[in-house]
């Protein structure tokens, strides 16, 4: 009787053991293809960053270190975003949470200045590049939410038990970094310039 219910605690044990490896494989694959999706949506947003610079190079003339750290900025970022694709990690998530913070601020100067610029006529070439940056910036923020929603999951199972003890013992030990950048009020740009 004692060894019947030693290899039921065994089986039971086994079982618990193979249900918290399929869920946190589960919640993994699905915080890095979450990660993937906002990494094509940031991609988009860079672009979509550098055709508004291209189209609106006429008006930024007489503010030549906004058009130069903007450049710098998209460039740094997807430079950033590509290293961080290779090895996410919390340091560098957080690398490309300043990259793409610093992106929307010098965005936001760009909307202030094409503002001024702006005020008695128009351009479709540059207002369709700012449709196309809303989008983008719509998608970033879609996108990023769904990533730290499946990053949250997947931390609140390697803090639970049993499943924090299965993790650790599985090699699931680091929680994941969550991507807090602040977001744009680019997303408004072109309704403000129309």
């Amino acid at each position: 009787m004692g060894m019947l219910a030693i290899l039921l605690i065994l089986v039971l044990l086994a079982g618990v053991v193979i249900i918290c490896k399929q869920k946190l494989i589960a919640g993994k694959q699905d915080y890095q293809e979450s990660f993937m999706a906002l990494k094509i949506s940031l991609s988009c947003r860079h672009q979509a960053a550098k055709h508004v610079l291209d189209a609106s190079q006429l008006y930024l003339l007489n503010a030549t270190d906004l058009n130069e750290n903007l450049t710098k900025a998209y460039q740094e970022a997807e430079q950033v975003l590509s290293r961080t694709e290779r090895s996410v990690s919390e340091e560098s998530l957080i690398t490309l949470s300043k990259a793409e913070s610093k992106l929307t601020t010098l965005l936001r100067q760009l909307q202030n200045h094409l503002r001024n610029e702006l005020k008695h006529r128009e351009d479709a070439r540059l207002s369709n590049q700012l449709e196309m940056l809303e989008a983008a910036e719509t998608e970033v923020l879609h996108t990023r939410r769904a990533y730290n929603r499946s990053a949250e999951c997947y931390n609140h199972l390697l803090r639970k038990l049993p499943m924090s003890l299965c993790a650790y013992v599985l090699g699931h030990k680091n929680c994941v970094g969550l991507i807090k950048f602040e977001d744009g009020n680019t997303a408004q740009m072109s309704k403000h310039l129309m």
